[in-house]
């Protein structure tokens, strides 16, 4: 039996239990678990915390993100990043910086459900055959539980610019239901909602006077997220510097996963 990597989990919530959980599963060993307790400001990211640390998994808040990604790129550890809301053009200039001065190994995910990056391919294909058809209006929901900091989640604003993109057309994005009046229907709108303990559902919706056309996904649990988040670290250890997108590397990711 070949030996664990050892694995550095930031985030004590519900996604960085459930990673610990599977850890072992994917070939780590959780060495390091920094919650809210033990990495205020991100303090406890060190080179001598993450001495021997093979691989590290943020899942925590997007006001704490950018401190994160900057402390662990510094140790020289390969980094996943399940947080979502962080991520501008300004803060990913910032990364790619850090990257290129480190040589370090990147990985941002909206989602990294392997069933969710199936669904954003056939967004991206919706897109390219029914994002110009004449008559045709699209709209994005999801729900998740009421724990969730952002909305609209990263995988819904994911989605929507894999539909926009499979159009091959710029269109505004808007986000929510308007209190009064008509909605916009140039830009593309997505809704949210926050119900209980919801793991996830997010429903692409194409409608015409003559069609009602649905793509949906309903994550049943955390172990899809929480494997996928695993087998990315696992094949980043092994990639050259750099920023890299899941749904870009999704193909990579699970050829060269064990």
């Amino acid at each position: 039996m070949s030996e664990l990597k050892k694995l550095a989990m930031i985030g004590n919530g519900r996604m960085g239990t459930r990673i610990t959980g599977l850890a072992g599963d994917h070939g780590f060993e959780t060495s390091l678990v920094l919650g809210e307790h033990n990495n205020v400001k991100g303090d406890g990211i060190t080179p001598s915390s993450f001495s021997g640390i093979d691989a590290a998994i943020d899942f925590t808040h997007p006001n704490a993100a950018m401190t994160h990604i900057h402390r662990v790129l510094e140790t020289g550890t390969p980094l996943v990043v399940g947080t979502t809301g962080w991520l501008t053009d300004a803060n990913r200039e910032t990364v790619e910086k850090l990257i290129a001065k480190h040589d370090g190994r990147l990985v941002y995910g909206s989602n990294f459900s392997l069933g969710v990056q199936l669904f954003m391919k056939l967004a991206r294909e919706a897109g390219r055959l029914l994002g110009n058809a004449p008559g045709f209006d699209a709209s994005l929901h999801e729900v998740h539980h009421t724990g969730k900091a952002d909305a609209p989640s990263g995988t819904a604003i994911t989605m929507a610019e894999q539909f926009l993109a499979g159009a091959g057309k710029k269109r505004n994005t808007s986000y929510g239901t308007p209190e009064r009046g008509l909605p916009d229907t140039d830009s593309f709108r997505i809704t949210s909602q926050r119900l209980g303990g919801v793991f996830g559902e997010h429903e692409l919706r194409v409608n015409s006077d003559w069609d009602d056309i649905t793509l949906s996904h309903k994550a049943l649990s955390r172990d899809g997220f929480a494997a996928g988040a695993l087998k990315t670290a696992d094949w980043l250890i092994n990639q050259k510097p750099g920023f890299y997108l899941i749904e870009n590397v999704v193909e990579e990711v699970l050829s060269g996963s064990r």
